[in-house]
């Protein structure tokens, strides 16, 4: 593998808004290809790809889902990757069952009509709110994809509107699941500011606002589930090790961790 990519973009819209698809492959690949979905990519399509260079990495096919030029991107992430609900301190998102349906109406089938995809080795990965989409996606579409990353997903979103009452039960067609926290997520740093604070106070508050108490849930009841714990890591930190992770996940070069 000579570590070379080839890239190109594809702008869509869907429902009014306006979307923009980073693509990239290795330039030797052959045979099938698997699929690494992931979100925000107008700030880490580069993240992803320039851990690209191990040598075990030229299956992948990068796929990563962001917003034309002009969009306003936090409003747009904030509305497409979190679930509805009735609390009036969230009112600017709920659009996720949208988002996931111009996902697997629209890229994944010209994705899959133009490159030679695995179709059972497809990754979904996000960071932050992209990450509570990643959740949002395993639990109500568990078909979608194979292998599920989420990053510091903002479980808080909606006090908890993302998960489900009772037990948390995984479809068989589902391969991994991972979960990423930062040290400095769930505790306060010296440096954490206001915002911050009021986050950290809102999910100690309330123990199934978690990502570790959700990680437990879930190997407890014996899924398939690795939980991933970033020492000394504030919430953009993790990023660094999310690309790492979502490289490994999709090349099918796993690393396990426990709780």
């Amino acid at each position: 593998m000579c570590g070379c990519l080839i890239s190109r973009t594809k702008d869509f819209n869907f429902n009014g808004q306006r979307y923009r698809v980073f693509i990239a492959h290795d330039k030797q690949a052959h045979g099938d290809l698997n699929a690494l979905y992931f979100l925000d990519a107008n700030t880490q399509f580069t993240k992803l790809t320039e851990r690209h260079q191990s040598r075990n990495n030229d299956n992948i096919l990068y796929v990563g889902i962001g917003y034309q030029d002009g969009v306003d991107i936090l409003k747009a992430r904030t509305r497409d990757y979190t679930v509805p609900s009735d609390d009036k301190e969230f009112i600017d998102g709920g659009g996720a069952p949208a988002f996931y349906q111009f996902i697997t109406t629209c890229v994944k089938p010209w994705i899959e009509s133009r490159y030679p995809i695995n179709t059972d080795k497809q990754t979904l990965a996000g960071h932050s709110h992209g990450g509570h989409f990643v959740l949002y996606t395993l639990l109500n579409h568990p078909d979608a994809f194979q292998n599920y990353l989420a990053a510091s997903p903002s479980i808080w979103w909606g006090n908890g509107a993302l998960l489900p009452d009772g037990k948390l039960t995984i479809a068989e067609s589902v391969n991994k699941i991972t979960l990423m926290i930062g040290e400095y997520e769930e505790k306060v740093h010296p440096q954490s500011n206001e915002t911050e604070r009021g986050r950290v106070t809102r999910i100690n508050a309330t123990p199934k606002l978690r990502v570790r108490h959700l990680a437990k849930k879930l190997i407890e009841d014996e899924q398939r589930c690795d939980f991933i714990f970033c020492s000394g890591r504030r919430h953009p930190g993790v990023i660094k090790d999310y690309a790492l992770m979502a490289n490994a996940i999709a090349a099918h070069n796993i690393q396990r961790d426990g709780l």
